[in-house]
């Protein structure tokens, strides 16, 4: 009697190839303001139609493409990213720590200035700091006990920044009716902050020179979440005997560099 053949063994679908394609199915689409057909795909990504059928079916009945419309037959409908998509998308954005992310960034400027950095947010009329990254100097500002303290957010580097963000109602809303003066060379005049923060608008980082503390000078750099809004700075701060002005230039372009690459791994790019 004759031995019968086994049937050979279905393989996946190419394996990872196939995981490949539908992730460029799906990236496909952040170019484009409006529905993809699957002939569209097709030529788009340099793929046979029925395999791009067949990963469009799969990745539909997961919800991550959805049907926008029909043009004649079904196999002409218009597809679009799905729900599920926009669910987990919301997810991977609250998960996002600012803290966790920054923290490596922080601790690199920190060794490449020298000085004290600092992660800060605003908070009303106040920045609050949420992390910090020591000096290596034996005088310093700070040693890490400073997460959690607030100051007036129109004497400080990072506050300017915070404050140069929000709209001119917003601003209106948060600035107390007085300027505290903590220094004499902390700004308290309304048309000298609004003045302040256009240049600081301008220039793309800001500075504290002896007006939040005597003998204390900060430059900071925004960080910008996924929409181009600034959610946070940070800054670089040390004793002035060490920081003298000299010195700002060049610390305000590490500084800046340090602030796109957070924003960056933010998910912000530059439009």
């Amino acid at each position: 009697m004759p031995t019968r053949k086994k049937s050979p063994r279905r393989q996946p679908y190419h394996g990872t190839q196939a995981v490949a394609r539908a992730v460029s199915i799906l990236k496909a689409f952040e170019s484009v303001n409006s529905g993809l057909t699957a002939v569209q795909l097709a030529e788009q990504l340099n793929l046979n139609r029925s395999t791009v059928h067949r990963l469009l079916s799969v990745l539909e009945a997961e919800g991550l493409v959805a049907r926008e419309s029909a043009i004649g037959e079904p196999r002409n409908s218009a597809y679009r990213l799905g729900p599920t998509l926009v669910s987990l998308g919301g997810l991977a954005l609250r998960q996002i720590n600012l803290r966790t992310i920054a923290l490596p960034h922080l601790r690199q400027l920190a060794h490449k200035s020298g000085e004290t950095v600092d992660l800060e947010i605003l908070v009303g009329s106040e920045v609050l700091i949420i992390e910090e990254a020591p000096a290596e100097h034996m005088l310093r500002v700070g040693v890490g006990d400073n997460i959690g303290a607030r100051y007036p957010a129109h004497a400080t580097s990072t506050g300017k920044l915070l404050l140069a963000d929000l709209s001119d109602d917003e601003l209106a809303d948060v600035l107390p009716k007085k300027l505290v003066a903590l220094t004499p060379h902390t700004l308290t005049s309304r048309q000298a902050l609004q003045a302040e923060l256009a240049r600081v608008r301008q220039q793309g980082w800001a500075q504290s020179w002896e007006e939040l503390e005597l003998g204390l000078a900060a430059v900071g750099a925004p960080i910008r979440g996924r929409d181009g809004n600034v959610i946070a700075a940070i800054s670089v701060s040390g004793p002035t005997a060490r920081l003298d002005r000299s010195h700002i230039n060049p610390l305000a372009t590490l500084v800046m560099e340090t602030g796109r690459r957070i924003s960056r791994d933010l998910g912000f790019t530059r439009r």
